[in-house]
């Protein structure tokens, strides 16, 4: 996609480009999404931020700017603030974004 925006000529310069799905899904749906696409039970566990924080990135031993910047999206997606969808997507492909199905069937590991 990004390839897309600079080869296009045609593309407005200075848009800034939603990188959403059509619709707005939260946790739960994006599971059965899953299990679906499996065919086999996807469990969703929530973990609390700071428990993540602390424990699991923490433990990654990233430099601190990219740290910080990990932990104010995950915080920020938590308060729901990337909640939006567009059709931007549709818009630079000319057709519908492939949903998880296709890319679990495509996923040899999958």
């Amino acid at each position: 996609m990004i390839a897309h925006l600079l080869l296009a000529p045609s593309s407005p310069p200075r848009r800034v480009y939603e990188l959403t799905g059509a619709h707005s899904r939260d946790m739960a749906a994006i599971t059965a999404e899953f299990s679906a696409a499996l065919g086999r039970p996807v469990t969703y566990v929530d973990v609390p931020y700071e428990e993540w924080l602390e424990g699991a990135l923490r433990k990654q031993d990233l430099p601190p700017h990219v740290f910080e910047h990990i932990a104010t999206m995950a915080r920020l997606h938590r308060e729901n603030r990337y909640d939006r969808a567009t059709n931007d997507v549709t818009e630079l492909l000319g057709r519908p974004p492939l949903g998880f199905d296709h890319l679990l069937r495509n996923l040899p590991a999958a």
